[in-house]
């Protein structure tokens, strides 16, 4: 398999025989909130006030170029429609590069950049407009071997039997992030000192974010409990 992409449920290469010739990742911008003070060299910074301290970004470009390899100008133009199919035609998808195997970005394609021929070949600009991180494709609780990352990733359990009381610890080896937590009973937990209450069945809690490294969490109830979450990074 000749190295692509993946977007929409196809592949560049496999579903359209398109040559991936470059592709550039751009990095994301914080977004900045601030407000001049008169008189004065400075101003104030509001950027985290609503997120209680956490940095927030703005949407990342990635681009690539394409070769769309043809025998004459019917077969280019046909192929062509295609691909614009494939990549305009859909809303925010999953686009994954075969030498980024283990990260999806949520990307949607707003328009093609160019498009130019070559003889009877055409290369095609298209830019994707990304949520500012790049999401592990496997959860952060998961242990298969033929995705794992030595040099991230961590080994360990998302389910627990909690018989009245267990500490555990979750490794988060990405930014902060929300876990989905499911519970056969009704049961509550405490992470990084704050209590939350939980019900049966899945929980996404409001205010709930495991940091960075080591987050040690004590369960309290009877029941079983599993921990879901992906890794998230620039």
């Amino acid at each position: 398999m000749r190295s692509g992409l993946n977007f929409n449920g196809k592949h560049s290469y496999d579903d359209y025989k398109l040559y991936l010739e470059s592709k550039s990742i751009q990095s994301p911008g914080k977004k900045k909130i601030k407000l001049d003070v008169p008189f004065m060299n400075s101003f104030y910074d509001f950027s985290t006030i609503g997120s209680n301290g956490e940095i927030i970004y703005t949407e990342r470009s990635i681009i690539v170029i394409l070769v769309l390899p043809t025998k004459n100008k019917k077969q280019l133009y046909f192929l062509y429609s295609k691909v614009l199919e494939w990549l305009v035609d859909v809303r925010q998808s999953k686009l994954i590069f075969d030498d980024i195997k283990d990260y999806y970005f949520l990307a949607e394609v707003e328009g093609v950049s160019s498009f130019e021929e070559i003889f009877t070949s055409g290369k095609l600009t298209v830019t994707f407009t990304c949520e500012p991180f790049k999401v592990g494709v496997d959860y952060a609780t998961n242990s298969l071997w033929d995705t794992f990352n030595f040099l991230e990733d961590y080994l360990q359990d998302s389910d627990y039997d909690v018989v009245t009381s267990k500490s555990i610890t979750l490794y988060n080896p990405g930014r902060l992030v929300m876990p989905t937590i499911t519970c056969s009973a009704s049961m509550s937990i405490t992470v990084n000192t704050v209590v939350y209450n939980l019900v049966i069945g899945d929980n996404k809690l409001y205010g709930l974010k495991l940091n960075t490294g080591a987050n040690n969490i004590t369960i309290n109830g009877n029941g079983h409990i599993k921990f879901l979450f992906r890794k998230e990074v620039l």
